[in-house]
């Protein structure tokens, strides 16, 4: 179970700490490995990014048989001037590896170093959170229940988080930013990308009710490779990972394989086998998944062991029950059962 806060950290203030993790971040080839070491061997992003302009680098990079060249490339590139005009421009925050507030347990394989976020509600990140995802060929039966697991998550107070893609994570931010919930959407691209470009308004709304999060740094684009990396971050971030609808072979599968790997909870909705789009979600079912009948299900299997400060037992009394899987005959508002027939 997650147990970070944004505690200690001022949304909107950037230190020289948080400009100097911007700046290392966005060069070329700074991968988090590299950014760890860096931070590491220098006590903290401020400490590296002095080393790195000094051309001083090469210590943290001894492992790696050209890391005298990209120490000498990394002191040319590094511009943390004009990247701290971008982060002031844009109203952006930053998390970094070591410093309050960093919200992803540094414990974890492959964990991000440095974090850029955009968005009016970074307290999302203290309340409990659920990853909904799925494919983006949903069917309209997949997109209507998206839409109302992500509403009826939030209706309880719990942080919808998804990667904005079509489909499936578009309708449960949807269902969430519906009822004024909060949102956390995890982009491959730079923040200000705001891809897929026809969900422009979706972006914005999740700016509005939570926060844009990505690892990378601002003007870098959309490529393939980058998606399922990503997908490690919607893993970390979550307390439990929901998936819809999802092909075999899709990008769920990574969020999936990233969720039990960093032992996250996993739900899914089955669906006929008739339907390709179902076909992840029964497999994972037949393996151990839980299978998600009711949105209340993943409130009720989470609070079961949560501490009580994770908010899922509070969560759980107020739906009518102990924490068990002894559900009340109604747990949804009119709206939402509708949403969900």
């Amino acid at each position: 179970m997650i147990a970070t806060t944004t505690s200690g950290f001022a949304p909107g203030a950037l230190d020289a700490d948080a400009i100097a993790a911007a700046a290392l971040a966005s060069l070329r080839s700074a991968t988090p490995s590299r950014l760890h070491r860096l931070f590491t061997h220098f006590g903290g992003p401020a400490g590296a990014l002095a080393a790195v302009r000094a051309g001083r680098a090469s210590p943290a990079l001894a492992a790696e048989p050209n890391g005298d060249a990209i120490a000498r490339r990394w002191a040319r590139d590094v511009d943390p001037d004009r990247v701290e005009s971008q982060l002031r421009e844009r109203g952006a925050r930053v998390f970094a590896a070591g410093r309050p507030g960093f919200p992803i347990d540094l414990e974890l394989r492959d964990a991000p170093a440095v974090l850029f976020a955009e968005g009016d509600r970074p307290e999302v990140l203290d309340r409990p959170r659920v990853a909904v995802i799925g494919t983006r060929a949903a069917t309209p039966g997949g997109l209507a229940d998206a839409h109302a697991i992500g509403r009826f998550l939030a209706e309880q107070g719990i942080t919808v988080v998804s990667g904005l893609a079509l489909g499936v994570d578009g309708a449960a931010h949807r269902g969430a930013l519906e009822v004024g919930g909060g949102a956390i959407g995890v982009v491959a691209t730079g923040l200000e990308a705001d891809y897929p470009r026809r969900h422009k308004a979706l972006f914005d709304g999740v700016r509005r009710h939570g926060l844009l999060v990505g690892e990378h740094g601002f003007g870098v684009p959309p490529s393939r490779s980058r998606f399922p990396i990503r997908n490690r971050i919607i893993a970390a971030l979550s307390d439990a990972v929901v998936v819809v609808e999802a092909t075999a072979t899709g990008g769920s599968r990574y969020t999936v394989d990233w969720a039990i790997e960093y032992h996250r909870e996993v739900f899914a909705v089955p669906g006929s086998r008739r339907n390709p789009a179902a076909e992840l979600c029964n497999t994972l079912i037949r393996d151990g998944a839980h299978p998600l009948l009711h949105p209340s299900d993943v409130v009720l299997a989470l609070a079961q062991d949560a501490p009580a400060s994770s908010g899922y037992a509070a969560i759980a009394a107020d739906l009518g029950g102990d924490g068990g899987w002894d559900r009340p005959a109604v747990v949804l508002s009119p709206p939402a059962r509708r949403l969900f027939r």
